[in-house]
């Protein structure tokens, strides 16, 4: 016992446990933490530390051996997302189309040209305007429009609503 915790072996055993611990890390924020990032962020620097604590003070071939053992240890872990399905919990593989009820989409805005209403707030040079019953995102022909200004729907192209300031 007291050969494995010698002066020479603490490196070894500093590095490798850095090497597990960012592993245990990464693997944290995958399956446990998802979308935290920072258990993700900290294991990847923690099996950066353990290479490069093993190049400080093991050598340069021996922080390549725990190198080598860290890009093993990644393709062991990829391969085990890929084998045990857990992949498919990390991507979505769902349609996201207008038939799968998803639309970004106002339809029939073409009705609003021409049409007058007021701008709910200071348009530099976009904003929300008020158009008949209807709030909607639009954009000035070029200048600044202050807030509760009586406007005029110049354009329409798609979702893009052009106005100005309509005189009174």
């Amino acid at each position: 016992m007291e050969a494995l915790f010698s002066a020479d072996a603490l490196p070894w055993i500093y590095s490798i446990g850095l090497l597990g611990l960012g592993f245990l890390l990464i693997l944290l924020e995958i399956f446990v933490i998802p979308g935290m990032n920072i258990f993700g962020v900290t294991g990847f620097g923690t099996v950066c530390v353990g290479i490069l604590f093993a190049y400080r003070r093991l050598g340069s071939v021996p922080a390549l051996l725990i190198g080598l053992i860290g890009i093993g240890g990644t393709v062991a872990l990829v391969w085990l997302l890929v084998r045990k399905g857990a992949w498919q919990r990390l991507v979505h593989e769902g349609r996201t189309d207008r038939a799968s009820g998803f639309d970004s989409s106002i339809s029939d805005l073409s009705s609003l040209l021409g049409a007058s209403g007021t701008a709910l707030t200071t348009l530099r040079p976009s904003g929300r305007a008020r158009i008949g019953e209807r709030i909607v995102d639009v954009v000035t022909d070029g200048g600044f429009i202050a807030a509760n200004a009586a406007i005029e729907v110049l354009e329409v192209h798609g979702n893009r609503i052009v106005v100005h300031e309509r005189a009174l």
